[in-house]
C-alpha cells in the first residue's frame, strides 16, 4: 500500500474551527466540509450497492488525502454484509451510532432484519453535525446546529438523523441533497 500524507477528518475539523470566528466556519471552509460529506456519501453508496454496511462511520474513520484532498473511509473492522444472519450488535461509536440500532440489538434482531443503510445514513448526518458544530451530536432529533451554516445543511442533518422512517432511504438520496 502506498504511503500518502493524510489527516483525519476529526483533526482537520478541529484545526479549521480553531482558525474560524466563534460563530462557525467561513464560506470556503464550509464548502470543503460539504465536499467531504459528498465524498463520504459516494463511498457509502458504493458499499451499500455491494451489499455492505460499514457500521462505524465517524470523523476519526475518515481521512483526507493530502494529495487529492478527498475524504476516504477507513477502518473496516465492523463491516458486515447487509444480508447477514448474524445477530445485530451495538458496535460503533456512541455519538455516531443510531440509538435505534441499540434498541434493535437489545431485542436480538438479526442484521438482515434491519436497514443497515439507514444506520450508516444516521452516522453520516452525525458526522456532518460534528464537522459544522465542532462537537458531538446529541441523540437523533435532539441535535440542533447552532453554528453558522445554510438552512439546507441544517435540514439535511435533521433528516439524516431523524427516526428511521423519516430518514433518507439511501446514500444516493442524501447525496442528491448535498449536491
Amino acid at each position: 500500500m502506498r504511503s500518502v500524507p493524510v489527516e483525519s477528518l476529526s483533526a482537520g475539523a478541529k484545526r479549521r474551527h480553531s482558525l474560524s470566528p466563534r460563530e462557525g466556519l467561513g464560506g470556503a471552509q464550509l464548502k470543503h466540509t460539504i465536499g467531504y460529506a459528498d465524498d463520504l456519501l459516494s463511498i457509502l453508496n458504493s458499499y451499500h450497492q455491494a451489499g455492505l454496511w460499514h457500521k462505524d462511520v465517524k470523523p476519526d474513520n475518515i481521512i483526507i488525502d493530502g494529495n487529492d484532498h478527498k475524504a476516504h473511509l477507513v477502518d473496516f473492522g465492523l463491516i458486515t454484509p447487509l444480508r447477514s444472519a448474524m445477530t445485530l450488535t451495538t458496535h460503533g461509536t456512541e455519538y455516531f451510532r443510531d440509538p435505534e440500532m441499540v434498541r434493535q440489538a437489545l431485542r436480538g434482531v438479526k442484521v438482515h432484519e434491519v436497514n443497515g443503510v439507514k444506520f450508516d445514513i444516521y452516522s453520516t448526518g452525525a458526522v456532518l453535525f460534528a464537522l459544522v458544530e465542532n462537537s458531538f451530536p446529541a441523540q437523533g432529533s435532539l441535535s440542533r446546529l447552532s453554528k453558522r451554516c445554510p438552512e439546507v445543511v441544517q435540514w439535511i442533518v435533521r433528516r439524516a438523523m431523524a427516526d428511521v422512517d423519516g430518514r433518507y432511504e439511501d446514500a444516493r438520496e442524501m447525496l442528491a441533497d448535498i449536491r
